[in-house]
């Protein structure tokens, strides 16, 4: 009896690129291609998803597999190959070195310029899953405001130290503009604007006091008050609307991921 021949997956190689996200490049390949060693200016992030691979980073080799995360500072020299004949599956994230030193700041007003990652690989199921997300997210069709507020908030998450409290009183004055205004969608650079603060700070500002972005605070005013509507019996789709999300399955995404349950489950306990 003659064995099952193996199907071999049909390679493939996706970049990510938008003119409104300059600062960065997301590759999404499983071509099972092999890189010599070499050095690029950018702060790379990377995973497998599929397979197993020998990852380089300047003396020391490590395996590399799922779960894992490598993390490769500028001019660094490295390599990540595939270990056997059968295609591995990735994703690499190049991020501008200037857009990182932003976020840094962001966490501590001390860091006055790049500060270079201080591992190389990192072991954390949480956050290979939080960035396995990010990059699903780049590729999807969600708007480019979210897919920006998704980046800030997973990479100050990564670059995040010692968090300090900053005592500023237009923390407050965003906070309650953001309540009363939050059926609108409030981006960063407005809320720079309309404060004249760097939108960096505003970010920072939340972080130290609140430990999250203002969009991320904005969304939970909006699910709060979604909560008191659905609770009314008011349908979903006026409730989407009416708090204003961009559309339905924006609402429900958002509403879950805070609520940890659909708004339909949800509404049903008042109906």
């Amino acid at each position: 009896m003659k064995g099952k021949k193996i199907k071999e997956e049909k390679k493939f190689t996706k970049i990510f690129i938008d003119d409104k996200l300059p600062f960065l490049e997301l590759r999404h390949s499983n071509s099972g291609n092999h890189y010599k060693e070499h050095i690029h200016e950018s702060f790379s992030i990377g995973i497998n998803i599929k397979g197993k691979s020998i990852y380089t980073n300047k003396e020391k080799k490590y395996n590399f597999e799922k779960g894992l995360i490598a993390i490769i500072n500028p001019n660094e020299i490295h390599s990540c190959n595939a270990l056997s004949k059968q295609n591995h599956e990735y994703y690499m994230l190049y991020l501008d070195k200037q857009w990182c030193y932003e976020i840094q700041k962001t966490i501590s007003e001390k860091i006055t310029s790049f500060q270079n990652y201080p591992k190389s690989l990192l072991n954390s199921t949480s956050f290979y899953e939080e960035f396995k997300n990010l990059c699903e997210l780049l590729f999807s069709k969600i708007t480019i405001q979210e897919k920006e507020n998704e980046l800030i908030e997973v990479f100050t998450k990564l670059f995040e130290d010692n968090k300090e409290k900053i005592e500023d009183k237009n923390f407050e004055l965003i906070c309650e503009y953001l309540k009363k205004n939050f059926k609108e969608n409030i981006s960063l650079e407005e809320l720079a604007k309309k404060f004249r603060l760097n939108p960096f700070y505003i970010i920072r500002l939340f972080k130290a006091n609140m430990n999250m972005t203002p969009h991320k605070y904005l969304l939970n005013i909006k699910i709060n008050y979604s909560k008191e509507l659905l609770k009314k019996g008011v349908t979903i789709v006026d409730t989407a609307l009416e708090c204003g999300f961009v559309d339905q399955s924006h609402f429900h995404r958002n509403f879950f991921n805070i609520v940890a349950t659909t708004p339909h489950e949800y509404r049903k306990n008042f109906i």
